[in-house]
């Protein structure tokens, strides 16, 4: 309701009161002035004391320990820090967890304010604000293979020399941030699951994957058996959240970015980072 609409009201109210007298017509009027202003606005004030809500979305995979479900609810390193910092901006996040090119797809069209657990590209940063000051976590991002050929393939760091004699496995609308890798030739998976399991049958040399998310999800698995990773890694890749070109967010990035510098000074990042056995700078 605006301005204008409660005191068109109290005018069409008072109207009757004009031969009245001066002092009883205005203590009545003042009376339903207040009334007015209380029914016309306090569903607005009620609207003002909820807070603002953050529409997040992310990859619908586990992604441990950064991202992953555990007895039904999400949780991980990104997901306690990226709660307790919009908590300190008096913001309420809502979780969306989507097929990865979905989730992308959503920031880009601005109906979605950020994205967490993305690499930063430069096409990607035509549609997100990525901001140092937004770094979520590192990760190493490194070739596997199946372990019978791994013993034959020799990776010196050259990854276009590499990728010249080997195919090679990504899963669907994964970017690291290393253009040899990103804008290869490659065979795209549905998830990490099913790469896994085309990279042990055979459909391709290699697989790209993050280290340490592979490595959380598998170590236990009769698969990882099989598999090796190869020597050096490709890269240290950072992991943002990003936000929305579309949906205006870059003040909003900003802030999030200050608070978040905040928050890792504190006492409580330091306790998140030893609750996942993470070092510092993870």
């Amino acid at each position: 309701m605006s301005w204008s609409e409660p005191l068109s009201l109290l005018r069409s109210l008072l109207r009757p009161l004009q031969g009245l007298g001066m002092r009883w017509g205005m203590r009545w009027g003042m009376g339903w002035m207040g009334l007015v202003l209380i029914l016309g606005f306090g569903g607005q004030m009620q609207a003002l004391a909820q807070p603002a809500v953050l529409e997040l979305v992310r990859g619908d995979e586990d992604y441990p320990p950064f991202e992953m479900r555990q007895q039904g609810e999400l949780t991980g390193l990104h997901v306690e820090m990226v709660e307790a910092v919009a908590k300190s901006l008096a913001l309420q996040v809502n979780w969306r967890s989507l097929p990865w090119k979905r989730a992308l797809l959503m920031v880009e069209t601005g109906q979605a304010d950020a994205v967490t657990y993305i690499s930063r590209t430069p096409e990607r940063e035509a549609w997100a604000v990525f901001l140092e000051g937004n770094q979520l976590s590192t990760a190493e991002i490194r070739f596997i293979a199946r372990k019978e050929a791994a013993a034959r393939m020799e990776f010196t760091g050259d990854v276009p020399a590499f990728l010249v004699q080997h195919s090679l496995l990504t899963v669907r609308g994964y970017q690291f941030g290393q253009p040899e890798i990103d804008r290869a030739k490659r065979i795209e998976t549905s998830s990490m699951e099913d790469l896994v399991r085309r990279l042990l049958a055979g459909h391709a040399s290699v697989a790209a994957v993050s280290w340490i998310d592979f490595n959380a999800l598998y170590q236990n698995r009769p698969e990882f058996a099989g598999i090796t990773a190869l020597q050096p890694p490709i890269l240290s890749s950072r992991n943002y959240i990003a936000f929305s070109i579309a949906r205006g967010n870059a003040a909003l990035a900003q802030r999030f970015a200050e608070a978040l510098g905040r928050y890792k000074q504190s006492r409580a990042y330091a306790q998140l980072l030893k609750k996942y056995q993470l070092p510092p700078g993870s």
